[in-house]
């Protein structure tokens, strides 16, 4: 083998091929790897409203990549999921990364209590609930912010709704507007500012022609 720098680029020290991505992360790409970077620029826009002392809550984290990618620009992460199986593969994963930790999180549970967060991410979750169930998940989100953090919270813009799959449409009881979605967070805490996202690109501009939306809440 000839031994060049670029080689060592894509190798270990012992030599051997490092895995670009890991069997979870190469199947999501494989599958369709258009939603796999999109999904992966909405954790790039969180990242840069990060300190590196904050201590983050990526709430209902799934397989965990997020959480992986919030854990290099914050002091400490903890992916949260009510999938105790999925938790326990996370944990198993990414045992390596030294400030990633893996929780079970029942964002359904109103009895919920624990120690708060200077930042809440939540991707791509509080559409799986019902109306009336978000507003229980919401109050979850401001439970688990500290009184000086934030929450960033993303969900699709049900204009988009029209183009969507079936595994969406299936998996998604609730999807919001621009001024329900406001509203639902404005309950929870003090200031709410209102992001777009259209494939990577996200700006404050035209969100009713948004495919997704992102709320920066501050309590």
């Amino acid at each position: 083998m000839k031994d060049t720098q670029q080689q060592k680029l894509f190798r270990t020290e012992k030599g051997e091929i490092r895995e670009a991505l890991n069997t979870f992360e190469g199947i999501a790409f494989q599958e369709d790897p258009l939603d796999f970077f999109i999904v992966l620029a909405r954790y790039k826009f969180a990242v840069r409203q990060l300190k590196k002392t904050d201590i983050v809550l990526d709430a209902g984290c799934g397989p965990g990549y997020g959480a992986v990618f919030l854990s290099k620009f914050a002091g400490r992460v903890v992916g949260g999921d009510v999938d105790e199986e999925l938790v326990r593969r996370n944990r198993e994963a990414f045992s390596k990364v030294p400030n990633l930790s893996f929780e079970e999180l029942d964002l359904l549970d109103s009895e919920l209590s624990r120690d708060p967060f200077d930042v809440v991410i939540s991707m791509d979750v509080i559409e799986h609930f019902s109306e009336e169930q978000a507003h229980g998940v919401v109050a979850n989100y401001a439970r688990l912010t500290k009184d000086d953090g934030f929450a960033l919270i993303g969900t699709p813009n049900i204009a988009s709704r029209q183009y969507a799959s079936q595994r969406r449409l299936d998996s998604h009881p609730k999807e919001y507007d621009p001024e329900e979605f406001v509203a639902l967070l404005e309950r929870h805490y003090s200031r709410v500012f209102l992001f777009s996202m259209t494939d990577e690109a996200v700006s404050t501009g035209f969100p009713k022609m948004a495919w997704y939306l992102m709320a920066l809440c501050v309590k």
